[in-house]
């Protein structure tokens, strides 16, 4: 299967959306398509899914028909049809045969994780991760050579995004997805696109692999635009210097015809530089945007220089029910300085609740929170609703203890250039409005951020720079989010609610995950995990002892003795490594 599309435009009402792009997709690609938000991705994806008219440019397919499903962003569900219902329709459109639609709905159903206890339920009832998952179970049972998932991973908690990763890589037919979510774009990915106002640019790899390429494009760009520079400049100069000389030989020619040669020669290396300035600057390079570095001193202005205990905050034995429904109970933790703690779990285990109790919104708990008389506390939450509508980006920010340069230079980091601090903040997008409500909270003189979702509606563009401003952040940070990308960067403690208790994980998020691969090793093999996991400890040691002693053995019969025993404990040491990898 192939699809070619070249000189691709489409507007709005005038509007340019994106003009004369142009791709390619082949069997096997798995495409992760990527842009700032507003870009026109979704309306790139429609067009080719055949569901936009294009305002010009050619899309050709090999075969000539295809079939193509597109997976929107944002299912819409009847009014009053169920979660059954919506199945079993989208099956019988496929398949024709009640019966068997009957049975392949019903069989989808459970793979994408919806419960038979959910199928009568209204599918408009549902929560934002199981409508996703309703609006994946099309690409279950649809019939299709090439696939469009526009944002899937929206609201899905961590276990359905494993899930949603392992069900695209075992997809064999060729697929596009337009998502901010960099680690399933490292897990499924083997092609980048990158949509921006001027083209599309297509890089090898997964996410990871195209911030490489691009920081290198970067970089050269940077060299060749220094380089035509400095041409552009010694151009210049050496036209005005044989402007001057001409000039001079001119007024000083007369009628001598020496000097008016001379005066003609000047002039034809004049028009040639000239004519090669113009040339350069037909094809000049742009000059490469420079990210602006976030402000270490305003970050921080409230932290530096500032003591704190031990612990800054401790929750012993905590408990909270709402009416019958309990939603955690003994729950215990600390948060120390500089921890920045990730808390995970699945959608309503209670992670928003703890982060209240932790600010003093929720007081209606048992057991005891302790939180240091030093810390300020600063709450990101959700709902942005510490933002005036009717202010601009810069009235709202500014804060007293803060300059007007500190204030600007804050938000020039958070992507807030220029004149754009005095937009109004009722007309921001909100991603925008995510970006200014950041820019509050790290103004406010907090030492611990208490952040829920905070790069919800953000772009990829927009989580790295609230992820630069985090890193240089020295306070502590406890925060929930379903983007485990932000989680591996920043996280240097793991909290997980699970079982209506909280678990604690002394690592990174790679720690976490490790852990949690053991544990579930251990829950699978039993009383056989612990005698594994020795036997592989003492043969890793009998290893490394023999290894020691090959380096230093002269005598060729002993070594051959220590080799063949060498060769023995690593055949023992994989075997006992596959029984814990196959668990």
């Amino acid at each position: 299967m192939n699809i070619n599309f070249a000189e691709l435009s489409k507007s709005y009402k005038g509007k340019a959306i994106f003009e004369k792009i142009s791709g390619q997709i082949n069997d096997g690609d798995k495409i992760g398509l990527i842009g700032v938000n507003g870009i026109g991705k979704t309306t790139l994806a429609k067009i080719l899914a055949g569901l936009e008219e294009k305002d010009g440019g050619t899309i050709a397919h090999s075969p000539s028909y295809i079939k193509v499903l597109y997976i929107e962003q944002y299912p819409l569900f009847g009014e009053n049809i169920t979660v059954y219902d919506e199945a079993f329709n989208v099956a019988l459109k496929f398949y024709g045969n009640a019966v068997e639609a009957s049975a392949i709905a019903k069989k989808c159903l459970l793979e994408v994780g919806l419960k038979e206890s959910k199928w009568q339920q209204k599918a408009k009832s549902l929560s934002g991760g199981e409508k996703t998952k309703l609006s994946l179970y099309k690409a279950f049972v649809g019939e299709y050579d090439f696939l469009i998932l526009d944002e899937p991973t929206n609201h899905l908690d961590m276990e359905s995004l494993a899930w949603l990763e392992e069900f695209v890589l075992n997809i064999s037919r060729p697929i596009l997805v337009i998502s901010h979510d960099r680690y399933f774009l490292d897990k499924v990915a083997n092609k980048i696109w990158e949509l921006t106002p001027k083209e599309l640019r297509a890089y090898k790899g997964n996410y990871s692999s195209y911030k490489i390429q691009k920081e290198n494009e970067i970089k050269s760009l940077t060299r060749e635009y220094n380089k035509q520079q400095m041409r552009i400049s010694q151009l210049k100069q050496e036209i005005n210097e044989r402007r001057s000389w001409y000039n001079s030989a001119h007024k000083a020619a007369g009628t001598n015809d020496f000097y008016r040669s001379k005066a003609k020669k000047h002039a034809k290396v004049l028009k040639a530089k000239q004519r090669q300035l113009e040339r350069i600057e037909n094809q000049k390079v742009d000059k490469p945007e420079k990210p602006v570095s976030p402000a270490f001193e305003v970050i921080n202005k409230s932290i530096i220089g500032k003591k704190f205990p031990k612990f800054i905050v401790q929750g012993k034995n905590l408990c909270k029910s709402f009416g019958d429904r309990q939603t955690f109970k003994d729950v215990s933790f600390n948060i120390k300085p500089k921890d920045k703690i990730a808390l995970l779990g699945e959608n309503g285990v209670g992670k928003t609740t703890l982060l209240k109790i932790i600010c003093g919104l929720d007081k209606d708990f048992s057991g005891q929170l302790e939180i240091s008389p030093s810390v300020k506390i600063g709450y990101f939450a959700q709902e942005l609703d510490n933002l005036n509508n009717e202010a601009t980006i810069f009235d709202d920010v500014l804060v007293e203890g803060h300059t007007a340069q500190e204030v600007r230079l804050l938000l020039a980091g958070l992507l807030f250039r220029g004149d754009d601090v005095f937009k109004k903040i009722g007309n921001l997008s909100m991603g925008e409005k995510g970006r200014v409500a950041f820019a509050k909270l790290i103004l406010s003189g907090a030492s611990l951020l208490v952040l829920d979702e905070a790069t919800n509606y953000m772009d990829i563009v927009s989580k790295e720079k609230i992820e630069e401003v985090l890193e240089e952040f020295e306070g502590s940070i406890i925060f929930v989010s379903h983007d485990r990308y932000f989680v591996r960067r920043l996280a240097n403690r793991i909290f997980t609610i699970e079982n209506k208790t909280l678990n604690c994980f002394e690592g990174d998020y790679e720690y976490y995950l490790a852990k949690r691969k053991d544990q579930e090793a251990q829950k699978e093999i039993g009383a056989d995990y612990r005698i594994i996991s020795e036997n592989i400890q003492r043969l890793e040691l009998e290893l490394a002892f023999l290894s020691g002693k090959l380096n230093e053995t002269v005598d060729e019969e002993e070594k051959e003795k220590l080799n063949e025993k060498f060769l023995a404990v690593a055949r023992e040491l994989n075997k006992n490594r596959e029984l814990l990898r196959k668990s």
